[in-house]
């Protein structure tokens, strides 16, 4: 009866030592993703002034490692009087940035974040008048 005692006392211990190095590889993945801030700005495309208020929203996969599954992030904000808008922590790697505005038409397109403080410029089009 105590043999079988100590072998699962065994399992137990080396289960738990399996568990804490995985963990410590997803902790390790997790801290080796380098993160940056990105900055966008945003003008007419005709006149080339600031916009104001234009919506920003920021996505990316935040990925898993090998005991979780990856994750679709999604950051939003809204432009300053200088056209300027900022996502503070956000992973190198690609990312899709939309931007809406009144008055004009959508932006979306995927980017490439290799820097860091990258500065993302968007020239927003008016829509063509309706015949």
């Amino acid at each position: 009866m105590r043999q079988g005692f100590l072998k699962q006392g065994s399992l137990v211990r080396l289960g738990l030592l399996f568990a804490f190095f995985m963990a410590m590889g997803v902790t390790a993945a997790f801290a080796s993703q380098q993160m940056t801030t990105v900055h966008v700005e945003v003008k007419d495309a005709q006149t080339g002034k600031p916009i104001y208020q234009a919506r920003l929203t920021l996505r990316f996969r935040q990925h898993g490692g090998m005991l979780h599954r990856s994750k679709l992030i999604s950051y939003t904000s809204k432009t300053d009087m200088k056209g300027l808008g900022e996502f503070p922590v956000v992973p190198l790697g690609t990312v899709t940035l939309m931007v809406t505005a009144p008055n004009h038409n959508t932006f979306g397109k995927e980017f490439e974040i290799t820097e860091a403080n990258q500065v993302i410029e968007v020239k927003l089009q008016k829509p063509h008048p309706v015949l």
